[in-house]
């Protein structure tokens, strides 16, 4: 576990290995970004109403564009950490599929809600939230139910626009992640 005085110095360099590894990233806020707000227009609608803090609630990559509620320097350096532990599995998927690939997988295959391709990007990054929570928190923080649950809510529910309808595959998964990290704990990162 990160003692909270290390956190903001973790992150930051954190954020110099980012800027060093991939040329052109960069971390925007999303109230400065034309898109976010279409996309956000867009999600209220695919989620009749119920998706309402794209925003100011979650963070979204696009390439190497990381975008940031308004309010990201006020959030704690632990979680803006975690969170762009989990950003940069998306950084690396856009290398990998590409733009087309990403929005084929993201969007449209094998159905936009349900049973989504969001799930097959979405819960490699989830598992490196865990893996980042276990060696910032701790192991206990990381298995706990209320981080587990909010996960399965994430796919359950309208906030990814229902992309997986069996949480109990997504739960499976995710602690399957955390007896792996269990049995070979990640390293100490301070």
């Amino acid at each position: 576990m990160v003692p909270e005085e290390k956190r903001e110095a973790l992150y930051q360099a954190y954020l110099e290995e980012l800027t060093a590894r991939y040329p052109r990233f960069q971390i925007i806020k999303k109230g400065d970004s034309g898109i976010n707000r279409l996309i956000d227009k867009f999600l209220r609608v695919v989620t009749f109403g119920k998706q309402t803090a794209y925003l100011d609630g979650y963070v979204t990559t696009l390439g190497q564009r990381i975008y940031v509620p308004d309010d990201w320097d006020r959030l704690s350096p632990g979680y803006r950490y975690c969170t762009m532990r989990h950003e940069v599995i998306h950084v690396e998927q856009f290398r990998r599929f590409t733009w087309p690939g990403m929005f084929l997988l993201y969007i449209l295959l094998p159905l936009p809600m349900g049973f989504s391709g969001r799930r097959f990007i979405e819960l490699p990054a989830y598992k490196e939230s865990l893996t980042a929570t276990w060696q910032v928190y701790g192991e206990e923080k990381a298995r706990s139910e209320l981080e587990l649950n909010s996960i399965v809510r994430q796919f359950t529910g309208p906030a990814y626009a229902w992309m997986w309808l069996n949480g109990s595959a997504i739960r499976k998964a995710l602690k399957g992640h955390l007896d792996r990290l269990g049995a070979n704990p990640p390293e100490e990162l301070c």
